[in-house]
């Protein structure tokens, strides 16, 4: 496999003839992709909306990428603030806020930030915690406890059911994606590695894998994590056990909401939470 591309598509390429180019599928033009992929996905607002309504205080939005999250809260007249790895996806949020809206779009790693402030909701959609390794997620861990306000809930989400399942083998499947001209179809593949505790994923479009043709292949590694693995993370990290509920889809229990709060006391902002 040539950097995070897969043995299944780098086959695909080579037997048709065609130059394989990767990029991450959540930076540059990956982002555009990966709008029309997730863009109209309502997964977890409902959820989310009602997690908000508990709490007067400011909320934060880890991973926010485009804002499918993010917007839905400020529609609600919340005040938000959306970190994002990506500034190329923070720019598709800030095209879809509201106007006269004002979100505070911070490029921050999710692993370590300083925001100055406490969060009464802190929360991760989209299952993006799976983007960290267990030190990444230690130190998420640290991050989030140094911005929760008394009494703030931290939630995210992690898939369940029979979607869990599906990330825990390797497969290959032709998909149709939403494209500014219709319908296309993209070949996608997912590759096991780590003995099954990671997975790498590619999307490429079909109409591209042809003999002397550019083929862009957007990749992403992530981890593969069940709700009790994270569970017991966040009690050794101090957090009280979670409450785990399921997302309603139109596809059934495929999401899982973890819910919890800091368990001991917070005090004082720390110093490295000010910036």
């Amino acid at each position: 496999m040539s950097g995070l591309i897969t043995e299944a598509v780098s086959a695909r390429l080579e037997t048709a003839g065609a130059v394989p180019r990767e990029l991450d599928l959540y930076s540059g033009e990956g982002t555009d992709f990966y709008e029309r992929l997730v863009g109209t996905d309502r997964a977890e607002i409902r959820e989310v909306l009602a997690l908000a309504r508990k709490t007067d205080d400011p909320i934060l939005d880890i991973a926010a990428g485009g804002g499918r999250l993010t917007v839905p809260l400020v529609r609600t007249g919340r005040e938000v603030t959306a970190i994002d790895l990506s500034d190329d996806m923070l720019s598709h949020l800030r095209r879809a806020l509201p106007a006269r809206s004002t979100v505070e779009c911070v490029v921050a790693d999710m692993r370590d930030f300083s925001l100055g402030r406490r969060y009464g909701l802190v929360i991760i959609g989209a299952t993006s915690i799976t983007l960290l390794d267990r030190v990444g997620r230690s130190l998420l861990y640290g991050s989030v406890r140094r911005h929760l306000a008394t009494g703030g809930v931290f939630a995210f989400t992690v898939a369940g059911g029979a979607a869990a399942q599906s990330l825990a083998v390797s497969r290959t499947q032709e998909i149709g994606v939403p494209g500014p001209q219709g319908e296309e179809t993209y070949l996608f593949a997912q590759q096991m590695e780590d003995g099954g505790a990671a997975r790498v994923v590619n999307w490429v479009r079909v109409a591209d894998i042809a003999a002397g043709l550019e083929a862009t292949v957007l990749t992403s590694r992530l981890q593969v994590l069940g709700h009790d693995v994270l569970a017991g993370e966040l009690v050794d990290a101090g957090f009280a056990a979670p409450a785990v509920s399921p997302v309603r889809t139109d596809r059934g229990v495929e999401i899982l909401l973890l819910t919890t709060s800091w368990a001991g006391s917070l005090g004082t902002v720390d110093d490295d939470a000010t910036g």
